[in-house]
This record gives C-alpha cells, sequence and structure tokens, in this order.
C-alpha cells in the first residue's frame, strides 16, 4: 500500500499537476472520523461503518486501515460504497490476516491539499455473527503539501492516528421471572420424614419448556411429579441439600433457574426417634 501511495504521488508531480508557488498553512488539524451507526448489536444485525474527513483538512494524501474479526464481523457483498474525496485512490477488500482479522485498507491522494468542506471519505457495511466484537482504525499516514512538490508528512499530528476501537456489546436483557420455588413451611426434615417443594408460576412457560430438578447430593430420597411442578423429598442422610430447578426449553436453553437448600436431619438419635415414630405412624411427608 505504500508502495503505491509513492507511486501514484511521483506521477502526480510528474504531470506537473500541482500548482506550483502556491503556500498553503493548515488552519486546524486534520480529523479523520470512524463511526458507526449502532454499538449495540445482536447477531445478524448490519453496522455502517463511516469514515469521514473534516472540512479544510489540507490533506493531499493518506493511508487508513480498518480491522476487525472474522469470527465478529462479515463484510455485507457490495456495501462499500467509495466517495470521489481522493480522485486517486485504492481500496483493499477483505484481506485476511493470520491473526484471524479482515482489513480494509484505503489510500487516496489529490492533485492539491483537500479545503473543502467535511467529506466522507466511504461506508461499508459488517454483519455480526456475536454479540459482541470491535472493530479498530488507524491512520497509517497522512501527507500535506506546500504546492512546490514539498510534501509533509503530518500522520502524527492527525486527530485519532492511533488505533481508534469501537466496541460493541449485546443489548441489556431483563431475565423473565417464570417462576418461583413457593417456601416451605420447615426446610428442616427429620429422618424417613418428608416434605413437597412446590413451583409457583408467574408467568405463563412457553410450551416446549420444562422443569428440571437437581439435587447437590443423596442426602434426601426425591420424586418429582410428572409435570416438574412440585418434588416430594424424604430425608435419608444427614446435611444440608441444595435443590436446584431450572426451566428448560427443548433446544436446551435455560429460561431460569431457581435454588432452594434444606437441612435433612439424620443423625444416630434422629434415626432412633423415626424408628419409634415408624410404630406408631409417626413419620409423616408434609403438604408443603
Amino acid at each position: 500500500m505504500k508502495k503505491f501511495l509513492s507511486l501514484l504521488l511521483a506521477t502526480l508531480m510528474l504531470l506537473a499537476i500541482i500548482p506550483m508557488g502556491a503556500t498553503v498553512s493548515a488552519a486546524s488539524t486534520p480529523v479523520i472520523t470512524t463511526s458507526v451507526d449502532k454499538t449495540t448489536i445482536k447477531a445478524g444485525d448490519i453496522v455502517t461503518v463511516t469514515v469521514t474527513l473534516s472540512a479544510d483538512s489540507y490533506i493531499c494524501a493518506m493511508d487508513y486501515e480498518l480491522r476487525y474479526k472474522s469470527s465478529d464481523f462479515e463484510f455485507v457483498e457490495n456495501s462499500l460504497n467509495l466517495k470521489n474525496v481522493f480522485p486517486g485512490y485504492e481500496m483493499g477488500k477483505n484481506n485476511v490476516l493470520s491473526s484471524g482479522e479482515n482489513v480494509f485498507k484505503y489510500s487516496g491522494a489529490t492533485s492539491s491539499t483537500i479545503t473543502g468542506p467535511e467529506s466522507v471519505l466511504f461506508t461499508l457495511q459488517l454483519k455480526a455473527k456475536n454479540t459482541s466484537g470491535k472493530i479498530i482504525a488507524s491512520v497509517t499516514g497522512a501527507y500535506t503539501s506546500t504546492g512546490e512538490n514539498d510534501y509533509i508528512d503530518v500522520t502524527s499530528s492527525v486527530s485519532y492516528v492511533s488505533d481508534i476501537t469501537i466496541q460493541f456489546k449485546g443489548p441489556t436483557v431483563t431475565p423473565i421471572n417464570y417462576f418461583d420455588i413457593k417456601n416451605p413451611s420447615t426446610k428442616s426434615i427429620s429422618y424417613k420424614s418428608g416434605i413437597v417443594l412446590h413451583i409457583e408460576e408467574q408467568q405463563l412457560i412457553p410450551e416446549d419448556a420444562k422443569y428440571q430438578w437437581v439435587a447437590s447430593n443423596n442426602n434426601f430420597k426425591t420424586d418429582v411429579s410428572a409435570d416438574g411442578k412440585s418434588c416430594t423429598i424424604i430425608s435419608n442422610a444427614n446435611g444440608d441439600t441444595t435443590f436446584t430447578v431450572k426451566l428448560v426449553t427443548e433446544s436446551g436453553t435455560v429460561l431460569e433457574t431457581e435454588t432452594i437448600t434444606m437441612k435433612s436431619k439424620a443423625g444416630f438419635f434422629d434415626k432412633l426417634i423415626a424408628f419409634f415414630r415408624s410404630i406408631f405412624g409417626g413419620n409423616k411427608v408434609l403438604p408443603q
């Protein structure tokens, strides 16, 4: 790309296109702006990138790069819209680097420094593959001229000459409260006794969604109802157990997760008491 720029500038000089004797001094710092129409995205969204040159930039040639990861975005075919700010320009499309990045390279030159109004250099579109990512814009070269075949490297003075990172993120999603685990009358269950844990639905759940119950250990024997809305637990071994309930779709998407911790009292004396209770029918399963 540097070679292209040098050849282009040399050709312009040989053709004596650049006016002689006119001295130009920059009135303001050149600004090359990279902007996007959205920074909150979801997979499949189209992002429009616009690269703009500020008014009275006094630039006669420039090199620019736009980089993004191939795993985050893909170029939308035929979306590149080049403007005629620099009559002589070259655009490299979708150059793929070994790092997994795609690079667009733009080099442009004109016969005289640009002193007109703010101008769009080009626009292009990228399609999001993920709900996050970034694009990096760099100005790798910028030149002005005194009008006497004297070219001045002003790269270091161009605003945004360093890498500009535009970060994208997914939309903030407020989780839906589909259900709660009803607070039981007690969370401490004696050996051989039990309780029924119930789900209270707060929203109508999707037709393909089902409840899944998982216990953190075997301190309780469990029996889940056919519709998954209740689970009978019987004290079996001493210690605490955390029950996790998930609402899961057929595709495996977890819509909501709730947990509750229950204590199983199954020490020596608890088992002894349960034995005598069994004789008199005292071990019970509480409804909730």
